[in-house]
């Protein structure tokens, strides 16, 4: 197969990013990094808005490289931190105004996923750093995210309230009006990692990797190398450093301008706590991050995420479905059903394998809202999805998970009905196909008790028959099927029949 260029070009508020890389292998053939841009704000939107010039400078001096190289295959990726949806608008028009760039907006969960896939599949010493316990400490503007490996598997996340931005605005505000800003600041991001404290496990052989630490990478990474250990005793003179004020010595060791030099202490701080709490055996620091991983997007297929990425969506729909009690034979038959009923209506759906993901993902978490109470517990569950939005979908996607999981039992998404109102057109019809379907599924298990242990499905003269095979009797199953088959038959046109067979 021939090899051609492709490249992703990453914007972040205060900086941009590119590669170009050959496919299919993803080799490597040319690094941009710009230095941070100096207009820095928490204001939403001004981190992008007041560096506009900056942002348009740097991709047109990208395209310029690109045009040099033939590259034809190229992708504008953007973080959406501090950024709301409005903003995202009205930033991306201005930016395809003036360099012809179309932007892919990407969630802090997307791109801690890529970060993440990127360390998994890039880093040859991985394997050795998850050996036992791993944390992952993502830095970031808006938001910093710790991830959890065992033995090599993924296991969580936490997204943690402290941004490289928000903690150097806020110290810049003590600054003028505080005697003591730095105790005050360490204090502050104290309080926000004491929030996750009981959740961490302690192990003997805990290991601690850093992504987006560039301070210490300049300090301790070689070239050519892409991993290096953070002494100890380095970190604490670093920390040590900034308390006394002396940032002069840092700024001078690493030829910083004054653009980047306030990210210094924010950083410093929020890794010297985390690695109290976790007490790590080891630190280390990389710089593989969200564009080592962007390139393996490019060898997927219908738009699907890659394996490593699907991986965590799943084991993190697991945690949800199991942090909130939900029946695990009863999700367990939902889920492989839904799959079944999906695959059996493709002749007239038009929904593909990544919607197919999602209903497997809804089908995991759909009766959650039950922690809160049994009472419309399909609204209580979609708010829970939405205040915990999973790790590696867009947010597109994690609001049809969550409206697919409000709509799987009692109420409909029916044009009159105003929650169904207010949602964006260009989910509403994938959530009622994906809805009509778990709600039938969901029916035939009414019980709980999972009576069903085979069915097999026909579509037949504008019926789907369902032949269900049972060891127990189905009245209540029959029942709720009579009612929440109404749902499938307006959405699909056809009509839904249960027949019942014994089980073999």
């Amino acid at each position: 197969m021939a090899k051609s260029l492709a490249a992703a070009v990453y914007l972040e508020p205060d900086k941009i990013s590119m590669r170009i890389f050959s496919l299919p292998d993803l080799k490597i053939v040319e690094n941009v990094a710009t230095e941070p841009f100096s207009v820095i704000s928490s204001k939403q939107a001004e981190n992008y808005a007041a560096n506009m010039d900056a942002i348009t400078a740097g991709i047109k001096n990208c395209q310029r490289l690109l045009k040099s190289y033939a590259v034809k295959q190229v992708e504008y990726v953007a973080s959406l931190a501090d950024v709301d949806d409005a903003n995202r608008r009205y930033l991306a028009d201005q930016i395809y105004v003036r360099t012809g760039a179309k932007i892919s907006w990407m969630n802090n969960n997307q791109l801690v996923a890529y970060s993440l896939a990127a360390v998994q599949n890039k880093l040859p010493q991985f394997a050795d750093l998850s050996r036992h316990s791993l944390y992952v400490l993502i830095l970031g503007l808006d938001i910093t995210t710790l991830a959890y490996y065992h033995h090599g598997k993924f296991i969580r996340t936490w997204e943690i309230d402290l941004g490289e931005s928000k903690v150097n605005t806020l110290l810049e505000e003590l600054r003028q009006t505080a005697a003591n800003p730095v105790d005050i600041i360490q204090d502050y991001i104290n309080s926000k990692l004491q929030y996750i404290a009981p959740e961490l496990i302690s192990k003997k052989h805990t290991k601690l990797l850093l992504l987006k630490a560039d301070v210490l990478n300049r300090l301790f990474l070689k070239p050519d190398e892409h991993v290096a250990k953070v002494p100890e005793k380095k970190l604490k003179q670093l920390r040590d450093i900034l308390l006394d004020g002396r940032e002069g010595l840092i700024y001078k060791q690493l030829n910083l301008s004054q653009a980047n030099v306030d990210w210094i202490m924010p950083n410093a701080f929020i890794i010297s706590k985390a690695a109290q709490l976790i007490a790590p055996r080891e630190i280390d620091t990389t710089d593989v991050g969200v564009l080592d991983g962007l390139p393996y997007s490019w060898l997927t297929t219908n738009g699907q995420a890659p394996s490593v990425i699907h991986q965590m969506v799943q084991t993190a729909a697991d945690n949800l479905a199991q942090r909130y009690g939900t029946q695990s034979g009863h999700s367990q038959f939902v889920a492989k059903n839904s799959l079944l009923f999906f695959d059996a209506l493709r002749p007239i759906h038009g929904l593909g394998d990544h919607e197919r993901r999602l209903l497997e993902i809804a089908a995991k978490i759909e009766d959650i809202g039950n922690f809160i109470n049994q009472q419309a517990h399909y609204r209580h569950s979609e708010y829970i999805l939405r205040a915990n939005p999973l790790i590696g979908l867009s947010n597109d996607d994690n609001n049809i998970v969550a409206e697919v999981a409000r709509y799987h039992s009692a109420e409909s998404p029916k044009v009159n009905q105003a929650h169904y109102q207010h949602m964006d057109d260009d989910i509403k019809l994938t959530v009622a196909k994906l809805a009509a379907i778990l709600r039938l599924v969901d029916s035939l298990d009414d019980s709980r008790l999972q009576k069903i242990k085979k069915i097999k499905l026909k579509l037949k003269n504008h019926q789907l028959r369902i032949y269900a095979s049972a060891d127990d009797d189905l009245v209540l199953e029959r029942w709720s099927f009579t009612k929440k088959s109404k749902l499938f038959q307006e959405v699909y046109g056809i009509k839904p029949v249960l027949i019942e067979r014994g089980a073999k």
